[in-house]
């Protein structure tokens, strides 16, 4: 069975044009790179309204009180804690006839999709508890199937090709495509929402959510038929076990580094996302240009993703990450002098930040293979999804710190929805909006650059070393 594989990879090999001659460097198409950056596009759909409009949807549409809110974000986080590596682990053990890693976008897309739709929709007919609760299940089920998409997606990059350079090049194209996504929904629901509701905001929300569901799903199905796995993974030969995700998150240096740079990185934008409906709303006292304020998040940092492959050529990966850093605590520190009367300022500080977060989107998830490397190097076994699940983790802790924080804070400072804010309560706002994001992206940038060693120079040996243990280097040569 096995020699049968080979010599099926080797007759499909003669269509995959090679980008270089250590085993499993192929150059990627226009039309694939453009179908998996569209996977992207489709889940920032759904994905950047949890970002930027789910915390004021509960607290605002929803009516959910603050502290309860907080509740449902912590128990999710630590059921991720627990439903994810399970997922990693299900992935890597099985290998289904139409593909190891993309079938799941496929079979993920409708379920998603009406998740999505669930979680903005409010019953009416329900008690305070009734509709606490239906948040919470739909909440819950939405990230589930969020994290049946991702992780499998994610890790088809790495059995797409094993050339840093051209997983550089989809990883930042990708990530343009998904910041474009969040581009339309920072539009979308501010728009849409008043347009489809009228004097029902929650309506107007849920037939925009539905709409965007739509179209993510319809791309998900085309997407899948572009992706192309060339590498042979054996993850299922090895019998991957609670006892090696735990192994990896205590014994592999660069995926808890990456784990906390991810919930860092995340954690920045989803705190200026969650922040920013209140202070244009709130402190601003301009709630109809909430959707610019929103759109300024995400626009420029689909500018900022293309200098990536020049910036990596230039500094390498690590000097990359910090400088998005530097300029992502540029902007939010920026926005904390400016005043409230000033619009163009407060627009303009906000787009210095989401440049910088686009160059973080650019290299982020172009630096995680190089950790898939490290642990088969270090263990002798591809863990490709399990990395990227514990990985993963950093983003959905992101969204403890951008969902639970400013909750904690509107709590302390006695925010009350739908009324005129206190000096405190405006105060608190301003605070999580500009200092506390700038906080997150200096601490990102001390443990990122204290402790991430995987230099350019180590993962060309590591992958060297791999290719010739695993007899692979003879063969392509």
């Amino acid at each position: 069975m096995e020699d049968q594989w080979e010599e099926l990879i080797e007759k499909k090999s003669i269509s995959y044009v090679k980008s270089g001659p250590e085993p499993g460097f192929y150059k990627l198409g226009s039309k694939e790179i453009l179908g998996y950056s569209m996977v992207d596009f489709s889940m920032n759909l759904v994905f950047q309204t949890i970002m930027m409009f789910l915390t004021f949807y509960y607290t605002d549409v929803f009516e959910l009180r603050v502290t309860d809110i907080t509740i449902i974000f912590l128990v999710a986080r630590i059921w991720d804690t627990i439903n994810d590596p399970i997922m990693g682990t299900i992935v890597e053990r099985l290998n289904l006839k139409s593909g190891k890693y993309k079938p799941y976008i496929l079979y993920g897309a409708i379920p998603f999709g009406i998740m999505a739709v669930l979680t903005y929709t409010i019953p009416t007919s329900f008690s305070y508890m009734g509709k606490l609760i239906w948040a919470f299940c739909t909440y819950n089920g939405l990230n589930m199937m969020y994290t049946f998409i991702i992780q499998p997606y994610a890790a088809a990059a790495t059995v797409m090709t094993a050339d840093p350079s051209e997983r550089t090049k989809l990883n930042s194209i990708r990530m343009m495509f998904a910041q474009s996504g969040g581009v339309i929904v920072a539009l979308a629901i501010p728009t849409l929402s008043r347009h489809f509701g009228g004097t029902s905001i929650a309506r107007g929300y849920q037939i925009t959510v539905a709409l965007l569901s739509i179209v993510m799903v319809i791309i998900l199905m085309y997407a899948t038929t572009t992706i192309k796995e060339k590498i042979k993974v054996n993850s299922h030969l090895d019998k991957i076990g609670l006892k090696d995700v735990i192994y990896q998150f205590t014994h592999n240096q660069p995926v808890i580094v990456l784990f906390l740079l991810f919930m860092g990185v995340y954690g920045f934008s989803t705190i200026q996302s969650a922040a920013g409906v209140y202070y244009m709303t709130y402190n601003a006292g301009r709630p109809e240009l909430v959707g610019l304020f929103s759109l300024m998040n995400v626009l420029p940092s689909v500018f900022g993703v293309p200098f990536v492959p020049m910036l990596v050529r230039k500094i390498k990966k690590k000097n990359t990450v910090i400088l998005g850093l530097l300029i992502g605590a540029l902007g939010t520190v920026l926005l904390w002098f400016v005043p409230i009367t000033s619009v163009f300022l407060m627009m303009f500080t906000r787009g210095i930040a989401s440049f910088g977060y686009g160059i973080l989107m650019g290299i982020l998830w172009s630096i995680i293979p190089d950790a898939v490397e490290y642990a088969e190097y270090n263990t002798g076994k591809r863990y490709t999804t399990i990395v990227y699940t514990l990985i993963g983790l950093g983003l959905k802790g992101s969204l403890t710190i951008g969902g639970v924080i400013p909750t904690v804070i509107l709590s302390a400072v006695k925010y009350v929805p739908n009324q005129v804010q206190t000096a405190k309560s405006l105060m608190g706002i301003r605070f999580m909006t500009s200092l506390l994001p700038c906080l997150v992206c200096i601490i990102t940038i001390v443990i990122f650059g204290l402790w991430y060693n995987l230099t350019e120079e180590k993962v060309a040996m590591i992958m060297h070393e791999l290719a010739v243990r695993n007899g692979t280097l003879e063969m392509d040569n």
